[in-house]
């Protein structure tokens, strides 16, 4: 190559590095192994030898252009493949895994009283101690009412997320959501981000998966992969992730929430009992412009009222 071939070459091979580890670079490379695999492409490599460096460039280019351009079209796809990952599905086909969703959590209720009585009699064994463990944080990834119940494990861990900051506080997620967001410092918002981040990866790890099934044609193994790599995408990455995500937006109102309130200049609820209904208030100001009669604004701290 000459001197521009070779430091291009450079260049590209620089930009390239970041994308080998992409689930879109693992989803192309399994591709020519599907197809390097069904005697398609065993005399590529002598051809590609041949050819110019120039074109060898160019065609590395356009290697690095695909990879790019189909990561751009995953990432476009993660929102509406996330959805249908929590159930966001027709009502005929919902319905039963939400009902099933419904008997699994009466079963686990069931099933931590009974532990409950025998923890009062101190009659619990050390393999009733896991079950406890394990029953709580199943009743905890679902949701308290039954019409909130979700058709999908995902589902229910984000739904149950929203609705804690509802009935505690009375806060609708969906609408106060962004106002709580401006007032949350750099670090809890990068924090935030970064498990959103986490999701949304672990949605795309799960779609590249359900791709691979596209180079069935060419090998007979590609389906197994899809499967596999779904399965495994979906309960050892997503679950923990959508997890995570709904843990640290549930702390997010936990701790800051009444900075909604003061961002408002909204008087603050006087104690924990008159919370819920504080919050609705706030929720129907927000979503519809409708305040309480006799609603009168406080001042923000520092803040000084307008002369006449």
């Amino acid at each position: 190559m000459n001197p521009f071939e070779q430091t291009f070459g450079n260049r590209l091979v620089d930009l390239l590095a970041p994308r080998v580890l992409t689930p879109a670079f693992a989803f192309w490379a399994g591709g020519l192994i599907a197809f390097w695999a069904g005697g398609h492409g065993r005399a590529w490599p002598g051809r590609l030898a041949a050819l110019s460096a120039t074109l060898q460039i160019t065609l590395l280019i356009a290697a690095v252009a695909l990879i790019a351009g189909s990561a751009l079209v995953a990432e476009h796809l993660t929102r509406p493949t996330l959805r249908t990952l929590e159930g966001y599905w027709p009502m005929p086909l919902a319905r039963p895994w939400q009902q099933r969703a419904v008997r699994r959590r009466a079963t686990a209720e069931q099933r931590a009283q009974e532990l409950a009585r025998k923890a009062f009699h101190g009659d619990l064994s050390a393999e009733d101690v896991r079950q406890m463990a394990l029953i709580e944080q199943r009743l905890h990834d679902l949701p308290t009412e039954t019409a909130s119940t979700m058709p999908t494990r995902v589902g229910n861990i984000l739904r149950a997320a929203e609705d804690r900051p509802r009935s505690r506080y009375g806060l609708d997620p969906v609408v106060c959501w962004p106002h709580l967001w401006l007032s949350l410092d750099n670090d809890t918002q990068q924090a935030l981000d970064q498990a959103r981040k986490e999701l949304d990866d672990a949605t795309r790890l799960w779609l590249w998966s359900l791709f691979f099934v596209a180079w069935t044609g060419w090998a007979w193994w590609a389906p197994l992969v899809t499967v596999t790599g779904c399965t495994a995408a979906y309960y050892s990455t997503l679950v923990p992730a959508g997890r995570s995500y709904g843990l640290l937006m549930q702390a997010a109102f936990d701790l800051y929430r009444r900075r909604v309130y003061h961002a408002l200049d909204w008087p603050s609820p006087a104690d924990a009992a008159s919370e819920p209904a504080a919050g609705e208030q706030v929720t129907t100001y927000l979503w519809r412009g409708i305040a309480p009669p006799g609603m009168r604004f406080t001042l923000s701290s520092g803040e000084k009222p307008d002369s006449d």
